[in-house]
């Protein structure tokens, strides 16, 4: 096919430590002082996507929770501050980013609570060139705390534009690669991963070559582009504020040398067409079953999800909290592995 060449960006913003009077867990919060500093984190993120659109950015990509309401997001004593943020942050996300994609001429996709109804969600959006919504996700695998105030997505939808089917996820989502296989079977071509976590350089490089795809993760290290042949293209490292692009031929990228064996065999050159031809879905029935044979090993639980037992649990997560904002140490981390306490 005749290339079609692209150029992708990705952003990297890097963690700004919330100042107490914008923490709802401070004796000294306000909300005039949370939203100014929900307004300065979206302004960050939305100058480094200028900043993208300036090197010519076909499509740019910017992190998870844009308007940094982590801390709203699980405060349990007063839910109508989450809600009253999340409201009018989304609405000065949409308006920023619209600005800045139609500005620049460009695709934009990033991460926000978005209210809909009676329900938040945590949304990626896809803006268009001229500055126009073409598509929204919304998170399917949610961490027990986002379930106390935020509802859950149900599917991975994918979205043409002019330079190839986007498909989106966020953050947690990457831990199943069912995720990013969704997405690929929905006909994405790039998936974009706004994530407030940092995944590993082999798991990203796993999901781009699994899938086929380019793939674009936003984060707070080592915001990474990917081709479908797991080469990274582009890394930001430590950096603390970084913008990277890439040249990317999005028809060619997945296809075989001329004398690739499996090109012989099959008469298929393109990976991605031969992968999604040679699928045995009769063989995966496993995949959709609730409780499949490994869950069973495991005894019988129950998730803290009733009312008391969330309470619970938001109770020791609070006093954490507030050690923090005394200068004491935290007593809980986003440390992975048993062992690595030290790490």
């Amino acid at each position: 096919m005749p290339e079609r060449i692209a150029r992708l960006a990705t952003t990297q913003w890097a963690y700004r430590e919330v100042p107490p009077e914008a923490t709802p867990y401070s004796d000294v919060f306000s909300l005039d002082a949370a939203r100014q500093w929900s307004r300065s984190e979206i302004d960050g993120a939305a100058g480094l996507l200028a900043m993208a659109g300036d090197q010519g950015a076909d499509l740019a990509v910017a992190g998870e929770d844009i308007a940094h309401l982590s801390y709203p997001l699980t405060y349990l004593d007063d839910p109508s501050i989450f809600r009253t943020l999340a409201r009018e942050s989304a609405a000065m996300a949409h308006e920023t980013l619209s600005q800045v994609a139609r500005r620049h001429e460009m695709h934009i996709v990033a991460s926000f609570f978005e209210p809909d109804g009676d329900r938040i969600f945590n949304s990626a959006v896809l803006i268009g060139r001229d500055g126009a919504l073409i598509g929204r996700y919304h998170k399917v695998h949610l961490p027990v705390y986002e379930t106390w105030m935020v509802s859950p997505g149900d599917r991975f939808p994918a979205f043409e534009t002019d330079i190839g089917v986007v498909g989106m996820l966020i953050c947690y989502d990457e831990v199943w690669p069912e995720s990013a296989a969704a997405c690929a079977l929905n006909g994405a071509r790039i998936i974009c991963h706004p994530s407030a976590a940092s995944p590993a350089d082999y798991r990203v490089r796993c999901r781009a070559m699994d899938s086929q795809v380019f793939y674009i993760t936003s984060t707070k290290h080592h915001s990474r582009i990917v081709a479908p042949t797991a080469k990274v293209l582009a890394d930001a490292g430590d950096r603390r504020d970084a913008v990277l692009t890439a040249e990317a031929d999005i028809e060619n990228a997945s296809l075989a040398p001329e004398n690739f064996w499996e090109y012989l065999y099959s008469g298929v050159q393109d990976h991605r067409e031969r992968h999604l031809r040679l699928r045995r879905p009769d063989a995966y029935r496993i995949l959709l079953e609730a409780s499949p044979p490994a869950v069973k090993t495991y005894p019988p639980r129950e998730l803290p999800i009733t009312p008391q037992a969330r309470r619970a649990v938001y109770e020791k997560q609070k006093e954490d909290y507030r050690r923090g904002l005394r200068g004491e140490k935290q007593y809980y981390s986003w440390t992975w592995s048993k062992g690595d306490e030290g790490a």
